[in-house]
């Protein structure tokens, strides 16, 4: 049986690659004035690649270079971990998919948000807790993630110039992590 990060990857690089096959394809890369990531090759911005190259002793290079095994890697490390596993099926989905657009702490205050706790932005006991309990509810929960996305993606100084794509990515994965919590 795959791991759930292998399920749950494909649903994003769908949103972030044009050609998520091919990581060559210049299609996958995108620097936009408007967009505060700046340089991005399937969903992964300079800043991130630098990160994630000086880690593990490698030279800094454009992240338009970046090569399918290093993009899958940076997902998985710092996105995916150490929250998703903790997670149930379909609210992984929804916390990695922000994690990947919005960053892990716009994904933290999403989710404390849905669960009905303080939004610091900090995952805790308080956080660790509440993540249990969903279990209970885990639709109602999956719903009001979807709704407190959407509500911050309307505040977002870009909104103007990508919101179209943000709500329907919301409503896609909110839609498809409902399907996998069933």
């Amino acid at each position: 049986m795959p791991d759930r990060f292998s399920i749950c990857l494909p649903f994003t690089l769908a949103q972030e690659c044009p050609f998520p096959n091919d990581w060559s394809n210049p299609k996958n890369y995108s620097y936009d004035s408007h967009d505060p990531g700046g340089a991005t090759m399937c969903g992964i911005i300079q800043r991130e690649y630098d990160l994630w190259r000086k880690g593990h002793d490698l030279a800094c290079q454009p992240v338009e270079l970046i090569p399918q095994d290093e993009g899958y890697s940076l997902y998985q490390v710092a996105y995916w971990l150490p929250r998703c596993p903790n997670l149930s099926s379909g609210l992984d989905l929804q916390y990695f998919d922000t994690s990947v657009n919005m960053g892990p702490t716009q994904a933290t205050r999403i989710l404390q948000v849905a669960l009905g706790i303080n939004n610091d932005g900090i995952w805790g006991p308080q956080t660790d807790a509440a993540v249990t309990l969903a279990r209970r509810d885990l639709a109602a929960h999956i719903e009001a993630f979807t709704n407190r996305r959407t509500a911050v993606y309307k505040i977002l100084p870009g909104f103007p110039y990508f919101g179209t794509d943000w709500l329907r990515r919301a409503e896609e994965m909110g839609a498809q992590a409902l399907k996998m919590a069933a």
